[in-house]
Formats: C-alpha cells, sequence, structure tokens
C-alpha cells in the first residue's frame, strides 16, 4: 500500500477509477494490479508519503517506522487487506498496473544497507547518465512492483545543514498494456510516448500537476516478457 497527498478529484481527472471508502481504509484510494493507493486529500503534505510493507510473522527481523528516511508502516503478512488484481478495463485510462516506485538517496549505498536490513535483495546495480550527471540505480523486487533507487555515484549531502539527509519517494511509473490507447483517452494529460531506457519499451510522463496531483508519474508500454506471455 502508498499513501498519498492528493485529493481524489486529481486522479479521476487522470482517468483512474477511484474506490470509495472500504471496511480497511477509510480513504478514497486507486488499486493497481495487486497495489492500493491511499488518497488522503490536499489539504496536508502533499507527494507519496508513506509506504505499508507486508511481513512474514516468522520474520524476526526489526521492523523500523522509518526506512533511513522512508516512513514506513508494517502489516503482518496473515492481516494485510486483501487486494484483487484489478480488471484489465478497470480505469478508464488504460492503466492496469504498477511497474516500480522510485526512491531518491544522497547515499545510495547506506539506504541499499537499510533496505537489505528488512528484507530487500539488491537485484541489480548500474551506473547512468539518464539524469544528466552520472547517477547510481539499485533494483529491488517488492512482490511484483519493483523498488527502483536512485542517487550520486558517491554519497552527497544535499545541504550542508543536512549532512545525513535520508531517502525520499520520488515517483512511480505505472504500466498500460497499450499505451498509444491510454495517451489517446488522456489526451494533452500525457506527454507523447517515446522509448525508454529497458530495450523494447515505451514511456510517456503524466502531466499531473496540471490536474492538481502531486506525484511524479510516468506511464510505460508493458515488459517484453509480458508480451510473450500474452
Amino acid at each position: 500500500t502508498l499513501h498519498i497527498g492528493d485529493a481524489p478529484s486529481a486522479w479521476t481527472q487522470a482517468g483512474f477509477a477511484v474506490a470509495t471508502r472500504t471496511d480497511d481504509f477509510r480513504n478514497p484510494s486507486v488499486v493497481l494490479g495487486g497495489v492500493r493507493l491511499v488518497l488522503h486529500g490536499d489539504g496536508g503534505p502533499r507527494g507519496l508519503l508513506r509506504w505499508d510493507l507486508i511481513a512474514a510473522a516468522a520474520d524476526e527481523r526489526p521492523r523500523p517506522g522509518d526506512l533511513d528516511g522512508l516512513p514506513t508502516a508494517w502489516v503482518n503478512g496473515k492481516e494485510a487487506p486483501w487486494v484483487s488484481s484489478a480488471p484489465t478495463d478497470a480505469h478508464p485510462n488504460g492503466i492496469t498496473g504498477l511497474d516500480h516506485v522510485v526512491i531518491t538517496s544522497p547515499d545510495v549505498a547506506r539506504t541499499t544497507s537499510a533496505l537489505a536490513e528488512v528484507g530487500f535483495e539488491a537485484r541489480r546495480t548500474r551506473q547512468t547518465d539518464d539524469y544528466g550527471t552520472p547517477m547510481r540505480q539499485v533494483f529491488f523486487w517488492a512482490g511484483k512492483v519493483i523498488v527502483e533507487l536512485v542517487g550520486p555515484l558517491e554519497p552527497t549531502a544535499t545541504a550542508p545543514t543536512l549532512p545525513d539527509a535520508g531517502a525520499g519517494f520520488f515517483g512511480l511509473a505505472m504500466t498500460s498494456d497499450d499505451l498509444d490507447a491510454t495517451a489517446a483517452a488522456m489526451g494533452e494529460a500525457l506527454g507523447a510516448p517515446r522509448p525508454a531506457v529497458q530495450e523494447g519499451r515505451r514511456i510517456a510522463s503524466l502531466r499531473f500537476n496540471r490536474l492538481g496531483g502531486s506525484v511524479a508519474t510516468v506511464v510505460m508500454s508493458p515488459h517484453a516478457r509480458d508480451l510473450e506471455r500474452g
């Protein structure tokens, strides 16, 4: 579960089906595959506020409420609210799932260590110039969702007064089975699809700020392996 400081109207305007309150969640929410995005309104903090992670009951590792600066809540696997997979046509914009969550950190090694301590396993590390300056990316799996950690090659302070600044949530990458159809449905709210870094995929930027949204969001075509399965 991800908690977001947005009004439901912003997500409705973007073509998402917003669910009303449920027994498990008092706030409106958006379901993307097996992930629920809980909307807390735009009258307080904005952006990605917190993630709720599922921990196995037998897992005795520490469950901190702060993962190197990332607000975190823990839910035991047996007690986790059940989320059904949204059908393909659940959202009018055609978006079908959450591909990855992007996290930034001034110290990639430190944040990687903090995530590893609670069970995240780094699956891939790469250096990239895609952000203008050389950066390091580390990729983890969280269920079926990728967690992408991005930061400088060497630890840096974000400001002289914040030498130990923590990691922060940056944005979301979603998936559409038909990116061209999604672009047509969303109109000017979605930028033109362009080639993605991943070979064979395309990506388009959601202009969420024009609709009152506060989360940096992109929409991607499916992974090549998903197309092969289809």
